[in-house]
C-alpha cells in the first residue's frame, strides 16, 4: 500500500480493480498468506480444543466464535502491517493486534446475538484494524472511525463486501459440506475450517485492505490490475 494522496486528486479506483488486485496479490504471495493464515488457524483452535475436551458443544460454539473472529482480524492485521511502505515501529504492531482481539471479540458477539443478521453489520468494523495498522487512527477511536468510513462510503464498502461474500462462502459450504460427510460434530467444523480458511480468509483480507487503501487516498491498483 502506497503513500496516501489527497482525495481530491484523483477518481476512487472501481470495485473491479480492487478485487484483481486483491486476486493478483494472492496469487503472488499465496504460500505466505496460507502460512499465516494456518498460524492463526492453530493459535485460534487451541483453546476451542480445550473447551471440547471439558465442556459441552454449546460453550465449543461460542468459544469458536470469539477465537475465530480474533484469528481473522489479526491476519488481516498482518495483511495491512506487510502491505505498508514503511518499517512500522513495535508499539503500532502491538496497538493493531490489540485492535484484532477488541474487533475480533465484538465480531464474535455480533454473530453470537445476530446470528446470519450480523453480517450486513460486519463491514462497520471491519476497517478498524487498517486504520490504527496504517497509523490513521488510534486504538480507542477506531471503531467509531471504521463506522463513519463504512457508512460514508455505504455503497463501496457493501459491494465490496458482498463480493467477498460470494467469493468465500462457495469456499467455505463446499468445505464443510466436503468434511460433514464423513466427520461430524467439533472435529468436522475445524476440519471444514482449516481446509477453507487458508483461502478464503486471506483474500478477504487482501480485498478489504485495498479497499481501505483507495478510500483513504492510496494508491493501491497497479497498471496490470486495472480492468478499465
Amino acid at each position: 500500500m502506497s503513500e496516501a494522496e489527497p482525495l481530491g486528486e484523483r477518481r476512487p479506483a472501481p470495485v473491479s480493480d480492487l478485487f484483481a488486485t486483491a486476486v493478483h496479490r494472492f496469487g503472488k504471495a499465496w504460500a505466505d498468506l496460507v502460512v499465516a493464515a494456518v498460524i492463526a488457524l492453530a493459535l485460534a483452535s487451541a483453546p476451542v480444543l480445550v473447551v471440547a475436551s471439558r465442556f459441552d458443544n454449546h460453550a465449543v460454539y461460542v468459544t469458536s466464535m470469539f477465537c475465530y473472529g480474533v484469528a481473522y482480524f489479526a491476519l488481516l492485521g498482518q495483511v495491512m502491517l506487510r502491505g505498508l511502505p514503511e518499517r512500522v515501529g513495535i508499539a503500532r504492531v502491538a496497538a493493531t493486534y490489540a485492535c484484532a482481539l477488541a474487533v475480533g471479540l465484538l465480531a464474535g458477539l455480533m454473530t453470537l446475538v445476530l446470528l446470519w443478521l450480523a453480517l450486513p453489520l460486519l463491514p462497520l468494523i471491519v476497517f478498524a484494524v487498517p486504520a490504527v495498522a496504517a497509523g490513521d487512527r488510534t486504538l480507542a477511536t477506531s471503531l467509531w472511525a471504521s463506522s463513519r468510513l463504512a457508512v460514508s462510503n455505504a455503497r463501496r464498502v457493501w459491494a465490496v463486501w458482498l463480493i467477498t461474500i460470494a467469493f468465500s462462502g462457495p469456499v467455505v459450504i463446499a468445505m464443510f459440506l466436503f468434511v460433514q460427510s464423513f466427520s461430524g460434530s467439533v472435529t468436522g467444523v475445524l476440519l471444514a475450517l482449516a481446509l477453507a480458511a487458508p483461502i478464503a480468509w486471506p483474500f478477504s483480507a487482501l480485498f478489504v485492505r485495498a479497499l481501505y487503501g483507495d478510500l483513504t487516498g492510496r494508491v493501491v491498483v497497479a497498471p496490470q490490475d486495472r480492468t478499465t
